[in-house]
């Protein structure tokens, strides 16, 4: 009888180890409960599977039972990655396209996940989809919101960490954070009470919409301050990204020029506009297309142009746990005297060595140079 009360006591601990509530505080402020470790869930945009693979590099897509979107749509390279190496990847079903309205409800709740991870601001279902929340919540379904973009200098290390409590992976969780704290320390240090503040113009898209939309108030925009810059959209944006004129630009001339490259591979060897960086293209593939936008006349007039101080990096970065190594770019290009030593590519190459099950291909960086036009 004792030997089968210890059994029983022994089963009881091994499930209270293996599954146990958890009362957490998503990014929206909402207090959710779930039975942790989560075993299937749902993502909204298949970018997500970033932050997946730091927690989970031994399979990122364990326990995904659907997506929004596919990786490939922003990130096609590293899609390529994870379905060679996890096949079980091409195999996730899909329940919309590239808007919160493109989604199925009942896709999803076909799907029976455990848990709905969303994202605080982005292309899918956000905090005040009500509607959506109640029909997912009516099916036992529990929606958690995480944020990259809306919000990411504040957002990224408690996004990281509520995916670590709630999928029991809270030490790779922790342990990435140890390495993103540690690089934003290091830019927050050595620009200790900065009095020199260069002016900054940061724009999205750069080539694949009209000349030109700022990053301000939002997204990446405040990564500009942190790095010692002062963003000259920011005074006059009404929000996160807005229209400017170029006659702005020309009449601003800020100090430094910062785009975004949205552009792949593919368009830029069919000779397409949008800069280009990222997967598959080598440096002087990067520096080719920034070159071939900046030879506009608007453009060449700026003195962040003439002297060699116009740069672009991944556009996907803004909404990524990898965006630290934006701010050290930033901080860069922006103070190069206090930062000689910090390489942005190779900080990527270093995460994915460190935290990736496969490395980097591409280069996600790089600077107009003036005297080779």
């Amino acid at each position: 009888m004792k030997l089968f009360i210890t059994i029983l006591l022994s089963v009881f601990v091994v499930q209270q180890a293996s599954a146990s509530s958890l009362e957490v505080i998503d990014l929206a402020g909402r207090k959710v409960s779930i039975e942790a470790p989560v075993s299937k869930f749902v993502v909204s945009e298949g970018r997500y599977l970033t932050a997946l693979s730091i927690l989970r590099p031994e399979n990122p897509v364990q326990g995904v039972v659907g997506m929004m979107t596919t990786l490939g749509w922003t990130h096609p390279g590293l899609d390529k990655k994870l379905k060679a190496k996890f096949p079980e990847t091409k195999e996730i079903p899909i329940f919309g396209s590239r808007s919160a309205d493109s989604v199925s409800v009942e896709k999803i709740i076909d799907l029976k996940p455990e848990v709905a991870i969303f994202g605080l601001s982005d292309h899918g279902p956000n905090a005040k989809n009500h509607e959506l929340m109640k029909q997912l919540d009516a099916a036992g379904i529990t929606v958690v919101f995480i944020d990259f973009r809306l919000d990411p200098l504040n957002n990224t290390i408690p996004s990281l960490r509520l995916l670590g409590q709630i999928l029991g992976e809270e030490e790779k969780a922790e342990r990435y954070i140890n390495h993103y704290e540690k690089r934003l320390a290091m830019v927050r240090e050595r620009l200790d009470n900065i009095e020199n503040r260069p002016t900054v113009f940061l724009q999205v898209h750069a080539g694949r919409r009209a000349c030109c939309w700022g990053m301000a108030d939002g997204m990446l925009g405040p990564f500009v301050e942190v790095a010692g810059g002062k963003n000259i959209a920011d005074a006059v944006a009404p929000g996160p990204t807005a229209l400017h004129t170029n006659e702005f630009l020309l009449d601003e001339n800020p100090d430094v020029w910062i785009g975004t490259a949205s552009g792949t591979l593919g368009e830029f060897k069919l000779g397409n506009l949008p800069v280009a960086v990222g997967p598959g293209m080598t440096a002087e593939m990067a520096a080719q297309s920034l070159s071939s936008y900046l030879t506009a006349d608007e453009f060449q007039a700026m003195d962040a142009v003439r002297t060699s101080r116009a740069h672009s990096f991944w556009h996907n970065f803004y909404n990524s746990p990898f965006n630290i190594v934006v701010l050290e770019a930033f901080a860069k290009w922006i103070h190069p005297d206090r930062f000689q030593d910090v390489d942005p590519q190779q900080s990527l190459i270093d995460i994915y060595d460190q935290f990736m099950p496969f490395g980097v291909d591409g280069a996600y960086f790089t600077t107009y140079r003036h005297d080779a036009n």
